[in-house]
């Protein structure tokens, strides 16, 4: 059986693996979290969950907890390695990932591939130290951004106010369906109604959150709520300020829109590239890197049709790409500032996921 694309990333990950058994490596992680490195590892060798995991498929249940397959006794060995070889040689810093050897291929390379392409000559040090005196600013670059998106009022409008979306979101199946979005006092609700049914609901906060979905309705832990929230956020638009390390790395081409790149750390578990584009000063893309026990894990963000709503340039169309899929959102309206009904946030109550057959 392949792998199967779940309308919502946060639910496949959080209802296939709420229960976790006979984890041994990946210790201390949340449901969510584990999800994630789970399908980093899938996007990483261009598998599917079926190749380490037992799938019955008379009943299409998983046994997730089986060591029956010998591919998954050799995962836990190179989850091994790679934590090893990055505590002793990179100083615990995630340098190492799978997919630093496997490049999204089941058995990774162990030669050069031929015919060796041209490589460019090195530049000199004089050559490099002019191309970054050249550069802009970031706080120029960010000034820009400000002055394009409405200015200071707007990007307090983005960071402090409600907001209400709705659109359609499709899928990278290509299947649409309407999505819902409601923002408030740090509060994010998802709601969505695949043409199947039923409505599925999401809601990340601070102290937790909840689900409801095919499976029924369950509470999310602070740190699962948390991940949710972080990929949520990644639909949002970028608020600034960034912090004094963003670093100008140069220009690159986003969809045809030549762009600044700069390059921002977060924490030391999040960083982050940003593209400007250099006419319009509106960001084109955002990739926000994590990190795992076991490598880093990209999500990007592509931002398109910019328009104006209550005084702030905000994207009506948003694509993530993501391990767990991509989708894009298409929103027909969007409002800043309008009260929402906090009973949103309120979570219903839990019931137990159906009996395995």
């Amino acid at each position: 059986m392949r792998k199967i694309i779940f309308a919502l990333a946060i639910i496949a990950a959080v209802s296939a693996r709420a229960e976790q058994k006979n984890v041994q490596m990946l210790t201390n992680l949340s449901d969510a979290q584990l999800g994630q490195v789970m399908d980093n590892f899938a996007a990483s060798l261009g598998v599917h969950c079926d190749f380490c995991h037992v799938h019955k498929e008379g009943t299409h249940d998983w046994d997730m907890a089986s060591d029956d397959k010998q591919e998954k006794k050799t995962a836990r060995e190179m989850i091994r390695m790679v934590i090893d070889l990055n505590e002793k040689s990179f100083h615990g810093q995630p340098r190492v990932g799978c997919y630093t050897c496997h490049l999204g291929k089941e058995h990774p390379s162990s030669a050069v591939a031929l015919p060796v392409p041209p490589i460019p000559p090195t530049k000199t040090h004089e050559a490099e130290e002019a191309e970054r005196k050249a550069l802009p600013a970031a706080k120029d670059i960010l000034a820009k951004y400000l002055t394009a998106i409405g200015g200071d009022a707007a990007a307090k409008k983005l960071s402090t106010t409600s907001m209400t979306a709705k659109g359609t979101r499709t899928g990278a199946n290509g299947q649409s369906f309407p999505v819902e979005i409601y923002r408030s006092g740090g509060n994010v609700l998802v709601r969505t109604t695949p043409p199947e049914g039923p409505a599925m609901s999401q809601m990340y906060g601070a102290e937790g959150g909840w689900m409801v979905g095919r499976q029924g309705s369950r509470a999310l832990s602070a740190a699962d709520a948390a991940q949710g929230l972080a990929a949520a956020r990644a639909y949002d638009p970028i608020i600034p300020p960034l912090p004094e390390n963003a670093r100008v790395f140069g220009k690159a081409t986003i969809d045809g829109h030549e762009a600044w790149t700069v390059g921002v750390s977060r924490s030391d578990k999040s960083r982050e590239r940003i593209w400007f584009d250099a006419t319009t000063g509106l960001v084109l893309r955002r990739l926000v890197t994590t990190t795992s026990p076991v490598g880093q894990i990209p999500t990007q963000t592509d931002y398109d049709d910019y328009r104006d709503v209550a005084g702030v340039k905000i994207p009506f169309t948003v694509s993530v790409s993501s391990v767990n899929g991509s989708a894009t959102r298409k929103y027909t309206s969007i409002e800043l500032g309008t009260p929402v009904d906090e009973k949103l946030f309120a979570a219903p109550p839990p019931t137990p996921p159906p009996a395995p057959k």
